[in-house]
């Protein structure tokens, strides 16, 4: 196949359990992101694509309003400029939609999205900036891909309006080289949503993060290594009690490799946590820690690990113990373990990735099941399946399949709702020239919410048009 990728491939899997799935969402309607130069030097990449889809419920309702009609016109834009000492990457897309949907019609430019990586290498240092902006109606987001790209965003929640996301992170490094090295690192998170998407979900409300972080590694031996570590995070929510959060952590670690094969990586720490409120002033502190035993095999490693961590319920333990394989054709990893939350439950949680390329074919499968506490301090037990297949049916021709499934229920805190929900995705795609790709496919979406009577359905088909171009000055 060409360099364009169909919207919606599913392209493999992360650590973490969650994949960018396939969808008649936004995902569909978007062009192929601009590829990463190769080699050094400023590039330019522009793609546009066009996505007719027909959804018999678009809005995902329990009975369905009528049939949608959307028309997706995907832009990107990417600059890159790689040098020596130099990585700059600013990306760009948007989609021009038209479409007819039940008790409303769309027309214009939708989904404003701008990404933005500089690196700096120094002889003996390291800068990097980071920055993104996206505004997006929330109705066309596909969740899976949305989790994989936010943190905690309260993908599975279900209700239109817009949601805007600001982020911005940078780091320095200094003394890379050198038996002690400095870290640094500044972060902000800031999500807000329109008062049709606050109308629609009360767990969605506007809220921002600052944080920081400071790290001091002492290298002193070949064999051992110290590390002192401080984080510092401040979080307000424009919620009902207008949360105002304050979380401080300090640590100290070591790193000791016991043999040539066997290492050794443990830290213990202080976390206070202190949150104001409407109704007065909470304050959890406590003792955290995690160790972890890593083994080198001949062909991977295994690892045993515990830890704990402070947050605003309590103190939660978990313990891990897991396995990667190198295989000839793909890789393997794999952990299973168990949480005890502040509530007094034990919950069994676990991570798979699994890849495994052949001459005309490739799978993927990644699983993720473990426990969090969300922006209304509920714990939940999130797990997501990804499984993906895709085969070359020839140089021009490629068929994809992909399935996706969550849950999310609560872990002992909380009233958090059971929510799960489904997408199957299998497209065809076809090379019409070097340049331009034809991807026509089916996607079933599905939807349960305790908190809401029924169990939704949707039924869609798509076909895209597009491609991407290149150009180096």
């Amino acid at each position: 196949m060409t360099g364009y990728t169909p919207p919606g491939t599913a392209a493999g899997t992360t650590a973490t359990g969650t994949a960018a799935a396939a969808g008649a969402t936004a995902a569909a309607g978007t062009a192929a992101q601009p590829a990463v130069p190769a080699k050094a030097g400023l590039q330019i990449d522009i793609g546009v694509s066009s996505t007719l889809k027909v959804d018999d419920n678009f809005q995902l309702q329990p009975t369905s309003p009528g049939t949608s009609t959307i028309l997706d016109n995907g832009l990107t834009f990417g600059l890159s400029s790689v040098t020596g000492v130099q990585d700059l990457s600013l990306t760009g897309s948007g989609v021009l939609r038209y479409g007819d949907i039940p008790g409303r019609s769309l027309s214009g430019f939708e989904d404003p999205t701008v990404r933005l990586r500089y690196r700096l290498d120094g002889v003996n240092s390291q800068f990097t900036l980071t920055g993104r902006y996206r505004h997006v109606d929330r109705e066309f987001l596909d969740p899976f891909q949305i989790e994989q790209e936010e943190t905690n965003a309260g993908a599975f929640y279900a209700g239109g309006g817009t949601m805007t996301v600001r982020n911005a992170g940078l780091s320095f490094v200094t003394g890379i080289n050198d038996p002690v090295t400095f870290t640094l690192g500044l972060a902000h998170d800031e999500k807000d949503y329109d008062a049709t998407a606050l109308a629609a979900n009360a767990r969605l409300f506007g809220n921002k993060t600052d944080s920081a972080n400071a790290t001091v590694a002492l290298k002193l031996s070949p064999v051992t290594s110290l590390r002192f570590n401080a984080d510092f995070a401040h979080y307000t929510a424009e919620d009902t009690p207008q949360t105002d959060r304050t979380t401080t952590d300090y640590s100290i670690g070591v790193v000791q490799d016991i043999n040539p094969v066997l290492v050794l990586d443990a830290q213990i720490g202080f976390t206070e946590v202190e949150t104001d409120t409407t109704t007065g002033t909470q304050h959890r502190d406590g003792v955290s820690g995690a160790a972890t035993l890593t083994q080198t095999l001949a062909n991977g490693t295994a690892f045993v690990g515990v830890d704990s961590t402070v947050n605003q319920n309590g103190t939660r333990e978990s313990f891990r113990f897991g396995r990667s394989l190198q295989l000839p054709l793909g890789t393997f990893s794999a952990s299973l373990g168990g949480t005890h939350s502040p509530s007094g439950n034990t919950y069994a949680i676990a991570t798979l990735a699994y890849d495994r390329q052949l001459r005309s074919s490739n799978i993927a499968v990644s699983l993720n099941r473990a426990v969090s506490t969300n922006n209304v301090n509920e714990d939940v037990l999130d797990t997501r399946l990804t499984v993906a297949y895709g085969y070359e049916i020839n140089n021009n021709s490629r068929l994809d399949f992909s399935a996706n499934w969550g849950r999310s229920e609560s872990a002992g805190i909380g009233n958090a709702p059971t929510i799960e929900r489904t997408s199957l995705r299998a497209a065809y795609s076809y090379d019409l020239t070097q340049d331009w790709a034809l991807t026509g496919g089916v996607l079933l979406r599905h939807r349960s919410d305790s908190s809401a009577p029924g169990d939704a359905q949707s039924n869609s088909v798509f076909l895209t048009l597009g491609r991407t171009f290149s150009y180096r000055p």
